[in-house]
């Protein structure tokens, strides 16, 4: 059985499948279908909503939600230092903004944060040769240890009960972040997730797909679609995922 026959067998339990690689790309282009953002902005116009941003990285998504929800209070995760303070001096003074410089996991403490030689593929998970161009990107440069919290514990500490939309992008500790976020996935106190998610192993104990979906089922998350794919070898390697509350109605 093909790597998309497989796919397509485990997503038609949500209703969805994949035409392949010339069908993603065209997605990818916006030939049928909306922005992911464009998507949510349908459920809730221009009301206040909380967007936790988990991975700000350089703050590129941090820009996007706000062109999208110029009222949005967005609580941005990024354990950097660098990253993290230049997102601290750009938005200072924008009391909507609030910048961690924090790592998110299933547990608080501190970890070992892998600091690649392309920044934006530094991890808490070692990384593993996948025979793709982006394995030279992977390689470990230094570590450092930083500190990391819950999204469960940040949410009841900042009194916040609910996440409009929660977006991952953490090198293959989504999963992770998703089990520290239990509690509220279980009283639907959560109701979009946007995260990246692996088709290949990039990181050594990366979670697939497939162990994000399957976590999420049971919680009442079905996956909305697939955005910005990106392929290996022919085939996709990891792209970015909506996943929404199947019993979500639009405000």
């Amino acid at each position: 059985m093909s790597v998309k026959n497989k796919i397509n067998k485990y997503l038609r339990k949500f209703g969805v499948e994949l035409h392949g690689v010339n069908y993603l790309q065209a997605l990818a282009k916006g030939d049928f279908k909306k922005n992911e953002l464009d998507f949510i902005q349908d459920y809730y116009g221009t009301k206040k909503i909380t967007i936790y941003d988990v991975g700000a990285n350089r703050g590129l998504m941090i820009d996007e939600f706000l062109s999208h929800f110029p009222a949005a209070a967005v609580h941005a995760f990024e354990p950097f230092q660098q990253f993290a303070e230049m997102l601290t001096e750009k938005h200072r003074g924008n009391h909507n903004i609030t910048i961690n410089q924090t790592g998110i996991s299933n547990e608080a403490g501190t970890l070992t944060f892998n600091v690649n030689k392309s920044i934006d593929t530094s991890s808490f998970l070692s990384s593993k040769k996948t025979g793709l161009n982006s394995d030279a990107q992977v390689e470990t440069i230094t570590k450092v240890e930083v500190p990391v919290t819950t999204i469960d514990s940040y949410s009841q500490k900042m009194n916040i009960e609910k996440i409009h939309l929660l977006k991952l992008d953490i090198q293959g500790s989504e999963l992770n972040a998703l089990k520290g976020a239990k509690g509220l996935l279980a009283n639907k106190q959560i109701d979009f997730i946007f995260s990246e998610t692996y088709f290949v192993q990039q990181y050594e104990n990366q979670p697939s797909f497939f162990d994000i979906a399957n976590y999420l089922l049971p919680f009442g998350y079905v996956m909305q679609d697939m955005y910005h794919p990106i392929y290996g070898n022919g085939k996709l390697a990891w792209c970015d995922t909506l996943f929404v509350r199947e019993d979500l109605k639009p405000l």
